[in-house]
């Protein structure tokens, strides 16, 4: 069971919080700035078709998982639905 992050965010401190999920134990860090859609969004369609059943997603704040809350419950459903385990720090 691997951990992951996943970092949503439209300010330019991506690094720090990818640095911050690292730093947790993920082993991999998964971004996307400013998106409009999820279609659009290159780090979400990798952090999907990486994921298995029993893995983590570790997001550092709730606030950064995205824009709107139908895109956050979205992502948390579509992870559950996976079989995924879905935390903040």
């Amino acid at each position: 069971m691997t951990v992951y992050g996943y970092v949503c965010s439209g300010s330019l401190h991506v690094d720090d919080l990818d640095r911050a999920l690292f730093t947790s134990g993920c082993s991999q860090v998964f971004d996307d700035l400013v998106v409009s859609t999820l279609a659009r969004a290159p780090g979400w369609r990798k952090l999907v078709g990486t994921v298995r059943a029993g893995d983590t997603v570790r997001v550092a704040d709730w606030n950064n998982l995205s824009r709107d809350v139908e895109t956050a419950e979205f992502i948390t459903s579509t992870l559950t639905h996976l079989g995924v385990h879905v935390e903040t720090l």
